[in-house]
């Protein structure tokens, strides 16, 4: 069985594409043992060259649907490429499909002119028109539409992952004010329900740079850290966004270390989950990034998926320390130059 730090350089690594320079990968120099090279190495971004080409991939598929769709369509992207917290070569992506026939206000925003057709039908007729698109453009790769909210292709010339997502753009009342994207929400199509759900992704990413402003960069590291636990646990019930709104609400403070400190992350990781763990008044009081839902509840994240995260956090700490006893004696005190 491979081990934590095998899984780790094997999902990092994109054997087709050719790096300019390698810029995040140095922690492989690191001396000290196997687990802390694992904790060094899961903290850093992607390799530019990586993210560049799975917006490439993405940018492939826009083409094709573009040229393609008879229903006018505007696109953009969401997830953690999008905000630097993947923590794969090869990661998937959100290709946001946004229809133009309509889009709607928040309340008490009223329309000059309403729309007079059906949003839910529109949603699904472009969801259908994107099927039968990609199945036309990319003959060779698997067209995925189990999915309620997205339509997934990937194989076949595709490089990556791409997860098409039919929606139409929600104008929120700060939008209409300020006119800033950032504040322009979608909703997407549930095909099963029949319904659409507000995002508001944009939000989202931008809350994300601020925070990892705030925490000079550790916020991010710990968001990727944790995300490698789960990734390579393979027994942690969390989604990946549920784990970056729990880092989200560490302290600035607390994430804001030296480089050569970065250990102190997972210690800072550790004791914020067990914290969570221990304080269910405390951890039901948290919300995600954008604050549109709570972190923990029906929609969210569950006590036993934080649960199983704390147990694998836990457990990475007590390597680290047990095979550098030499080194130092708490992940607080530890120095680690790559």
């Amino acid at each position: 069985m491979a081990t934590r730090l095998e899984r780790l350089q094997s999902r990092r690594f994109d054997p087709d594409v050719a790096l300019t320079k390698s810029l995040h990968e140095s922690y492989r120099s690191i001396s000290q043992s196997e687990s802390v090279r694992y904790v060094i190495g899961a903290m850093q971004p992607i390799e530019p060259d990586y993210t560049k080409a799975t917006f490439e991939q993405a940018n492939r598929v826009q083409n094709q649907l573009a040229n393609r769709l008879t229903i006018g369509c505007e696109f953009d992207h969401q997830g953690s490429v999008t905000n630097d917290t993947h923590i794969k070569a090869k990661s998937d992506i959100d290709l946001l499909t946004i229809i133009e026939r309509f889009f709607t206000l928040e309340p008490p925003q009223t329309a000059a002119y309403p729309y007079e057709g059906d949003p839910v039908a529109d949603l699904r007729a472009l969801r259908g028109q994107t099927i039968t698109s990609l199945k036309a453009a990319f003959p060779e790769a698997t067209v995925d539409t189990s999915g309620a909210k997205s339509v997934s292709i990937e194989g076949g010339s595709l490089r990556r992952k791409i997860d098409v997502v039919p929606c139409n753009w929600y104008d929120t009342n700060k939008y209409a004010e300020t006119g800033q994207k950032v504040w322009r929400g979608i909703q997407i199509l549930d095909a099963n329900r029949g319904i659409r759900i507000k995002n508001t992704p944009f939000l989202h990413n931008a809350f994300i740079d601020q925070k990892d402003r705030e925490s000079g960069g550790g916020f991010r590291k710990a968001a990727r850290l944790m995300k490698s636990v789960k990734y390579d646990a393979e027994n942690v019930d969390l989604s990946s966004y549920d784990i970056v709104a729990i880092a989200f609400n560490i302290s600035s403070t607390t994430l804001n270390v030296p480089r050569e400190m970065e250990l102190s992350l997972l210690e800072a990781c550790v004791a914020y989950c067990n914290l969570l763990e221990n304080n269910a008044t405390y951890r039901d009081s948290l919300y995600v990034p954008d604050g549109h839902r709570k972190v923990f509840g029906p929609d969210g994240a569950t006590a036993a998926g934080l649960s199983q995260l704390s147990r694998e956090l836990n457990r990475l700490a007590t390597d680290v320390l047990s095979e550098n006893r030499r080194s130092f004696a708490k992940l607080a005190e530890a120095r680690v130059s790559y």
